[in-house]
């Protein structure tokens, strides 16, 4: 009886004393959901997604994206252009070096990893009106608006509107290149160069700054050579190709006037490529002094230009690549640029 006393004692005494384990997980776990409640956790709410991560620009963004809607909006103008009475083989040429602008801009920022959903919003915004002095980087003689030059969201139907479009890079634009890395300044200042050039090829005048630059000397170190040049051209060229050669050694002759402010002093000395006794001769010589002029506008401009510097080189170089599409060298998209 004893032992059988103990056991159901012993028995007893386990179940009251010793819970079993089940028990005392399902305690603990208890006890600590409570703690989590009474601390914050709320049961009820999914948990808040992870912040999203902030992108960063890439290098030279903004500027970029600024060239790739005004490119777009001149790819659309000489477009509109070409389904009119104004429609030529100029037009088309131009539009395409704008178009091949477009593309190396365009590959830039999505090789930089920035998203196309910020280029279509770039693209689509509204461009911001431009006053005289923007749109033609000189104040008018006048003091009025120049009466050829549209709003900047006016539509673009004539060739004259279109030139006048080229003629659209005003002062922030350049002040922005000296924002840009080296290569992305080069680019754009080339492609700056063009547009205005293809306003000169379109009949629209594009005047010289109207205070010179700190590139100004080397401006006119590189067109005194151009007016001996044609000086030699003219004289050894016959017909047609002569009075060729002489608008052209005017048209230099002026250009040297604008950026030196005194008549032509051309010292002699200078030294030819090649032997020119032929028309031949003639016209190899006008050729290669020009698309040397053209292709030495970021050697002109010079190491770390300000955007004074840049504007300037960029309104000469306009002239020289004008004269020279007269001589076969057809305008390309980034004259000069090596990047």
């Amino acid at each position: 009886m004893d032992g059988d006393t103990r056991g159901r004692g012993s028995r007893v005494m386990d179940g009251l004393g010793r819970p079993p384990r089940r028990l005392l997980v399902l305690g603990g776990g208890a006890a600590a959901l409570a703690l989590l409640v009474e601390r914050g956790l709320r049961l009820d709410r999914p948990r808040a997604p992870a912040p999203a991560p902030t992108r960063r620009p890439a290098p030279d963004e903004t500027v970029l994206l600024s060239a790739v809607a005004d490119l777009t909006r001149l790819d659309a103008d000489a477009t509109t252009v070409l389904s009119g009475p104004d429609a030529s083989a100029t037009v088309h040429r131009l539009r395409a070096v704008t178009r091949d602008q477009l593309r190396v801009f365009r590959g830039r920022l999505t090789n930089a990893g920035v998203p196309a959903a910020v280029i279509a919003a770039a693209v689509a915004a509204p461009p911001e009106a431009a006053s005289p002095a923007a749109v033609t980087g000189t104040i008018p003689a006048s003091g009025t608006p120049d009466p050829t030059t549209p709003p900047a969201d006016a539509p673009v139907r004539t060739r004259a509107a279109l030139a006048a479009r080229y003629d659209s890079v005003g002062p922030d634009d350049w002040a922005a290149l000296t924002t840009a890395t080296p290569a992305t300044r080069e680019l754009l200042a080339a492609a700056y160069g063009e547009r205005l050039a293809s306003a000169v090829v379109l009949g629209h005048e594009v005047s010289v700054l109207a205070g010179p630059s700190p590139a100004r000397p080397a401006i006119v170190a590189r067109t005194e050579p151009l007016v001996y040049a044609f000086e030699v051209v003219a004289a050894q060229s016959r017909g047609a190709q002569r009075q060729q050669a002489e608008e052209t050694l005017a048209a230099l002759v002026r250009l040297e006037i604008a950026v030196s402010g005194a008549s032509s002093t051309a010292p002699a000395g200078w030294s030819l490529p090649f032997p020119v006794t032929t028309p031949d001769a003639a016209r190899r010589l006008a050729t290669e002094v020009l698309a040397s002029a053209v292709a030495s506008a970021t050697e002109v401009a010079g190491g770390s230009p300000g955007a004074a510097s840049l504007e300037d080189v960029g309104r000469w170089s306009a002239g020289v690549q004008a004269l020279a599409v007269d001589w076969g060298v057809p305008l390309t998209a980034f004259p000069g640029a090596s990047a």
